[in-house]
């Protein structure tokens, strides 16, 4: 009997919690509907790019500058799709032979599902393909290449600072093989 009343309660305040959010939200759907572009950068990180070098490792750079731009279409404040282009820039894997480069650019395309908690204030989640080219260069001078559409996905949050304009947080994981790599980055969008 008491779980029935602490359901009834919760359930209660969950609605008088997010109908306004979602109100607010649809009332600015116009303001968070429609075209989009935006750009950032942040830091690559892989997490297993040296197990597919054989070898001795001295040193492994893991995390290295990276950046993205991005276009998109928002249908509603709730759903998106989003395309973009990846730079996630040169690793280097030092070993008693020389050093070894490997160089990350790739498209994506994402659907994005956002949740507004206030008109300013949302959290999204995506998940899509992307197309990756990932260029290893040897310490003989041998060039590696690998092209492949991997799955990938992230999450993040969007403060709106102004009704066009818009800064993102975000964390994505591209599954590439040999190359899992996590992207985290900040963003400027401006909306049309």
């Amino acid at each position: 009997m008491m779980r029935k009343e602490a359901l009834v309660r919760i359930t209660i305040l969950a609605a008088f919690t997010f109908t306004p959010v979602v109100a607010s939200a649809l009332d600015w759907g116009t303001a968070l509907s429609g075209l989009y572009v935006g750009a950032g950068g942040g830091g690559a990180r892989n997490r297993d790019l040296g197990s597919g070098l054989p070898g001795p490792f001295i040193h492994f750079n893991r995390t290295r500058p990276a950046w993205k731009a991005f276009i998109g279409y928002a249908f509603n404040p709730f759903v998106a799709i989003q395309a973009g282009y990846q730079s996630l820039g040169t690793g280097t894997i030092d070993t008693p032979v020389g050093a070894a480069k490997v160089r990350n650019r790739g498209y994506d395309v994402n659907g994005l599902l956002m949740f507004p908690f206030t008109p300013i204030v949302s959290v999204f989640i995506e998940g899509g393909g992307t197309r990756f080219r990932t260029r290893t260069v040897t310490p003989i001078s041998t060039t590696l290449t690998h092209e492949g559409t991997h799955p990938d996905y992230g999450a993040g949050v969007e403060v709106n600072i102004v009704r066009h304009i818009a800064l993102r947080a975000q964390w994505q994981q591209f599954l590439i093989p040999h190359n899992n790599t996590q992207f985290y980055s900040g963003s400027l969008l401006f909306r049309f």
